[in-house]
């Protein structure tokens, strides 16, 4: 068996044990932006000068943040780095602490859902429907699946390391070759999802411009 048939196999298998973490992930970051492209209609709809002074504070907050050119290394590291410092930079890298952790991921679920809905809206009222579809699809069906993805790894992590915790505290003895299992499929994880969020950042840096260009 060669190495990449090996890696396919053991990809799979890992995708296979956390299935139900990962469709229960999946279905709560839809869900979630879902509800934001329904509670921004509505209040747009309600007050629809709500959009201008969303695009205006959007345009406000881009004069603090140096975002590079497009089509441009510096703009795909800008995005790549960005994307990924929602869980590996310092501050947020507090949301793979058991339990602690988990009310941190549950935020980052939370407010990642809700600027997707929120874009995603404001962009077609204000630029029409093409312009958010053209924006957010190509870059967004390989990086929201790379989120997804990672936020499994984290949540296979916060479940294995309390399920050891538990053992230890009532004096049972640990699965170790289950724990390696689990440990395991946390990294995998977290390995593709970087992988998916590389090319995501490619697509946006090289595709979505030119799109929107179009």
């Amino acid at each position: 068996m060669d190495h990449l048939t090996k890696a396919k196999e053991t990809l799979q298998y890992c995708l296979y044990r956390n299935r139900t973490i990962i469709k229960v992930t999946a279905l709560s970051f839809f869900l979630i932006i879902f509800i934001s492209m329904i509670m921004t209609v509505t209040f747009f709809s309600v007050a629809p000068g709500l959009s201008d002074w969303f695009w205006s504070m959007a345009e406000s907050e881009r004069r603090y943040v140096a975002i590079p050119p497009a089509f441009t290394e510096d703009l795909y590291f800008f995005i790549f780095l960005n994307n990924v410092g929602h869980f590996w930079n310092p501050v947020k890298i507090l949301v793979w602490i058991p339990l602690l952790g988990t009310f941190i991921l549950g935020l980052e679920l939370l407010l990642n859902g809700v600027i997707i809905g929120v874009v995603a809206v404001t962009a077609g009222i204000t630029y029409g429907a093409l312009y958010p579809i053209l924006g957010l699809t190509p870059h967004g069906i390989v990086e929201i699946p790379a989120f997804i993805l990672q936020f499994s790894s984290i949540i296979r992590w916060h479940i294995t390391a309390t399920e050891a915790v538990m053992k230890r505290a009532i004096g049972e003895e640990v699965d170790v070759a289950k724990l390696r299992r689990d440990v395991k499929d946390t990294v995998i994880l977290a390995v593709v999802s970087l992988v998916l969020l590389m090319i995501a950042a490619l697509i946006e840096t090289y595709i979505t411009p030119y799109l929107l260009g179009m």
